[in-house]
């Protein structure tokens, strides 16, 4: 069938996601109008915060990675589309796929200020020999981008093509756990320093390497060349720890690195749950044995009053200006889900870290935290938040930011009305029914930063589906 008409919602401010008072630059925009839904946002953004690259699940175009871009600092935005290289076909009989692989997704986008090209990584898998699972690689060159052909992608010159194999793995039938040997929820940084100790340019993307016998630990690559060639995998992760997730790579304002991740004593157990930590000083190559940031005591693997999934989460920066480390993550000591933080006592020691304290305290439910740090040392922090709902089951979407490393933290309202994420189901593009059962709001959204505001996108309720939405928030 043919494509349906897009627009790209470049001034649309619903009310349904109106802001409090000043709290933000901009009125929310919508990105996405879609018949299928778009989820699990990555951000990325050049150092004026004018140019902007977001992605996301696409479950419209080709159940790849979405795609739209803006170049006046997110107050309107191209006609979405998707990026090439990944699925062999679209939902477009004129517009053929271009990739080796049925389904992409996980989306991780990020400026590189070395070659002013957007880095993005998508996990792709499906439909070629062995079951592959891979984490394929390309760029996205606004200058050459056409934003008025969206139905060619933009012009595939803008993109580099084929995109390249960071890493494989075979899911044996299975994206679950221990039941295939495949690279998941993957996050990439790049280091913008250009200092003694840092490697200016340089692409890092970390993920859980889910290895066919019930464990997960965390592998990583690097790239000096825009991803075009990999270093890696190199494994971050200690023999001690084995099972993992939510790897997320940081580099300091000394260009160590740093991967953070949530460890369990096994793939299922919430007991004994931990924020770990560890650290490379020569770019990637080598890793400390992982320190305990943060035991986390009553971790969640659902939440209250949803059907799609949702739990706890760990996310890490660093402090650009002091070289603290800060580590967030959700956990239920408090009663609801909260969202807590900690950060190193000393910059780039990872044997002692402060106590967590809660960052905004709520009898609600808050979840999906995704932290970024601007240049000047501000540290953003976007999660979903349900403090603006009584009941516990509309979400709204809160900023919270620290000038402190951490030590405290200001919150402002993205949104003010909440949206109830079981509205929609996330179907699969025209092979499910409309009214498909299939409820999922993805596992994470995104925060870009620069020292003048915090650009923030997630997914909120369309007219028609979940759709992908964006606020830039004035610090």
């Amino acid at each position: 069938m043919r494509r349906l008409v897009f627009f790209a919602a470049a001034l649309c401010a619903l009310a349904a996601f109106g802001l409090a008072g000043a709290a933000a630059a901009t009125a929310p925009v919508q990105v996405t109008d879609d018949q299928f839904a778009a989820n699990e946002e990555s951000l990325g953004m050049s150092p004026d915060g004018q140019t902007l690259l977001g992605m996301w699940n696409d479950w419209h175009f080709n159940d790849g990675c979405g795609i739209s871009y803006s170049t006046d600092g997110g107050a309107t935005w191209a006609p979405e589309s998707f990026a090439p290289g990944f699925t062999f076909f679209t939902n477009d009989p004129e517009v053929p796929g271009t990739g080796p692989f049925a389904i992409a997704g996980d989306p991780v986008v990020v400026y590189n200020p070395r070659s002013g090209l957007f880095d993005v990584i998508c996990q792709s898998f499906g439909g070629v020999k062995g079951n592959q699972v891979q984490l394929l690689a390309t760029t996205f060159d606004v200058s050459k981008a056409n934003a008025d052909d969206p139905a060619n992608s933009y012009g595939f010159g803008a993109w580099r093509l084929p995109a390249v194999a960071i890493t494989t793995g075979t899911a044996n039938g299975s994206q679950k756990g221990s039941n295939g040997k495949f690279p998941d929820h993957e996050a990439g940084t790049i280091d913008t320093g250009s200092g003694p100790g840092h490697h200016y340019g340089r692409l890092y993307v970390a993920w859980a390497e889910f290895n066919g016998s019930g464990r997960s630990p965390i592998d990583l690559a690097y790239s000096d060349d825009d991803g075009a060639s990999w270093t890696g995998p190199i494994r971050v992760s200690d023999a001690g720890h084995q099972f993992d997730q939510d790897a997320t790579p940081r580099v300091g304002p000394d260009g160590t690195v740093y991967v953070s991740y949530i460890n369990s004593p096994n793939e299922a157990s919430t007991k004994h749950n931990a924020v770990l930590i560890a650290k490379s000083t020569d770019g990637g190559n080598t890793w400390s044995r992982s320190a305990v940031a943060a035991p986390i005591p009553d971790p969640a693997t659902s939440l209250p009053n949803a059907l799609y999934r949702g739990g706890t989460d760990v996310t890490s920066t660093v402090d650009q200006s002091t070289g603290d480390v800060i580590v967030v993550y959700n956990d239920r000591s408090s009663g609801a889900l909260n969202v807590w933080a900690t950060h190193t006592t000393q910059p780039g020691d990872l044997s002692t870290f402060t106590p967590a304290e809660q960052v905004k305290a709520s009898a609600q439910t808050q979840f999906f935290p995704w932290l970024q740090s601007a240049p000047d040392g501000r540290v953003d922090l976007v999660y979903y938040d349900r403090s603006c709902d009584p009941n516990d089951v509309l979400n709204c979407v809160t900023l919270s930011s620290s000038s402190d490393s951490g030590a405290t933290w200001t919150s402002k309202a993205v949104t003010t009305t909440g949206f109830d994420g079981d509205t929609f189901g996330a179907c699969l593009a025209f092979t499910d029914p409309p009214d498909c059962t299939n409820f999922f709001l993805g596992d994470y959204i995104a925060v870009a930063s620069t020292d003048a505001k915090a650009q923030v996108m997630w997914t909120g309720n369309g007219s028609n589906t979940l759709d992908a939405f964006t606020a830039a928030i004035a610090p």
